[in-house]
């Protein structure tokens, strides 16, 4: 499986992908160089059955701001997924993803973080400020789904740190669990950021988690190795799975090919966890990876 042409366009801007928490700092020059290749990585909307067109809302974050959040929302939703995008992205850039969850009876909302280069606001943050704003959009995005829909998270990258945040993780930096997330499925990860990502990290993280990754999923500059996106489901209590897609990159999220591949074992992964369903349980447990790719299970 080859990694989606866009993955090399935008590696420029991917570099740009670490998140700051006190002494890290993200280098902007980096955000600039890559921005050029953003328009390369953006998805037609894919023709899938179930898929519906984005509407753009209004979220209410805090008394002062407010941001934009695309919503896909099913005519029959099971459940709703809260996404997060990478570092400088924007939600409707994961339609693909998206399609594939209505397809599933979900219903996905994204917020526009403040670092997206389609915030207009984005110059007003500084990189330290980004990341508790994207854990503000995030509850505030939660706080709006109805009681009766369950709800769980799903991220890109810097986006997959944030959603792992409210399933319990990082508990050193701040209590961030939100209690209503049930499971949280990431499509790679920050890697090991010094300073931020410790040996603890993911230990006090309290819900299931999923994480996609490739064997060739590098982040130049920050994560070298590939094996570090695997840290999460090495660490965390369980259960943990991880797809390990073979030369798979940082943009496997996007390549529409990959997702067919490893759909079924997302859809098994959300309705079980995120929805109670026992077959779909046995269905995970029996999910095989395709040849090449492989799949890694930890029991809690």
């Amino acid at each position: 499986m080859a990694p989606s042409r866009a993955a090399g366009a935008d590696a420029g801007r991917r570099r740009s992908e670490r998140p700051s928490v006190g002494p890290q700092v993200i280098d902007r020059r980096h955000l600039i160089a890559g921005a050029a290749g953003t328009a390369a990585f953006l998805l037609a909307r894919p023709a899938i059955a179930g898929a519906v067109a984005p509407v753009e809302e209004d979220l209410r974050v805090s008394p002062t701001r407010t941001t934009k959040l695309s919503a896909w929302r099913p005519a029959r939703s099971r459940g709703t997924v809260v996404f997060s995008h990478g570092h400088g992205s924007w939600p409707t850039r994961y339609e693909a993803l998206a399609a594939r969850l209505n397809a599933a009876g979900w219903s996905v909302i994204a917020p526009v973080h403040v670092d997206s280069m389609r915030h207009p606001d984005r110059a007003k943050f500084t990189m330290q400020a980004s990341f508790g704003e994207r854990i503000a959009d995030l509850n505030a995005a939660i706080a709006g789904v109805s009681a009766e829909q369950p709800v769980v998270l799903v991220g890109h990258s810097f986006g997959t740190l944030g959603a792992l945040c409210l399933g319990g993780a990082l508990g050193y930096i701040a209590p961030f669990r939100a209690p209503r997330v049930k499971a949280v499925l990431g499509f790679s990860t920050p890697g090991k950021v010094p300073g931020l990502i410790q040996p603890t990290a993911y230990t006090t993280l309290a819900v299931p988690v999923m994480v996609v990754t490739g064997t060739e999923d590098r982040v130049p500059g920050f994560v070298a190795d590939p094996a570090d996106h695997l840290f999460v489901s090495e660490t965390a209590p369980g259960p943990a799975y991880t797809i390990v897609a073979k030369d798979g990159g940082h943009e496997l999220v996007a390549d529409g090919a990959a997702l067919t591949r490893y759909v079924p074992a997302i859809e098994h992964f959300l309705s079980a966890y995120g929805l109670g369903d026992a077959k779909a349980l046995a269905a995970l447990d029996k999910w095989a990876a395709p040849a090449g790719d492989r799949f890694v299970v930890k029991a809690a």
